[in-house]
């Protein structure tokens, strides 16, 4: 295994207990910590707004630059670096709020990125081809997390957003881990990067990584972080 100096993760279903919960597992906690003590920085790479983002990077532990709205935003020593520009427009907005989604309460705190929920999951995947048609005739892209429909400009993706951070800290992406349990993660999946996924991961995202865990969630995660210090070690 490469010697690794940072780990980029997902968080819902990846630092939570498992897919679909949002209750944040305390492994996951502890083994970040230990990944930091043990001078491994670590990075929250996620869809959900920068403040959430960087907050909870803050209270956990995990040095690295925080990346939100899926990498259309960095925090970063203070400071907010963005990757995309532009926003859904208003009548965007108003064609998928009369398709039956609503819109995330973090939209308020969001630049470039919007994310809207829906009840009905099967509805929404049955709706992904007009939502992203809709969404191409603006110059946007549409990411469907499983959770949410995420609109945003080109030019973002959790991908460049890890490029950005080993950029920002001087790490080679070879010398870069990415965690992650879902399709929309398979972006930052670089080829330089160790590939790793919970024992719970969409089957898409297991096929493609380097370390796939025996546990869920966040306890998988644990395992991953586990195994990267024990690589240091050899």
């Amino acid at each position: 295994m490469p010697v690794i100096r940072l780990v980029a993760s997902d968080i819902d279903g990846t630092l939570t207990t498992r897919r679909g919960n949002l209750l944040l597992s305390l492994e996951a906690v502890e083994a970040i910590r230990t990944l930091e003590r043990r001078g491994v920085r670590v990075s929250l790479v996620s869809g959900n707004s920068i403040p959430v983002v960087a907050g909870l990077a803050r209270y956990i532990g995990a040095t690295g630059p925080s990346v939100g709205e899926n990498g259309c935003v960095i925090f970063y020593q203070g400071k907010i670096i963005h990757l995309c520009k532009g926003r859904p427009s208003s009548s965007l907005v108003k064609t998928l709020l009369g398709m039956g989604l609503r819109e995330s309460w973090q939209n308020a705190f969001r630049f470039h990125d919007l994310a809207f929920l829906a009840e009905d999951r099967e509805r929404v995947e049955k709706e992904l081809p007009r939502i992203k048609e809709l969404a191409a005739r603006e110059g946007m892209r549409v990411l469907w997390s499983g959770y949410a429909v995420h609109i945003q400009p080109l030019g973002g993706g959790k991908g460049r957003g890890v490029r950005e951070v080993a950029r920002l800290l001087g790490v080679p992406l070879s010398m870069v881990a990415v965690v992650g349990d879902g399709e929309n993660d398979l972006d930052m999946f670089l080829p330089e990067t160790l590939k790793a996924c919970p024992g719970d991961a969409d089957p898409a995202v297991k096929k493609v990584a380097d370390i796939v865990a025996r546990s869920p969630g966040g306890r998988g995660f644990a395992e991953i972080a586990l195994a990267i210090l024990e690589g240091a070690n050899q």
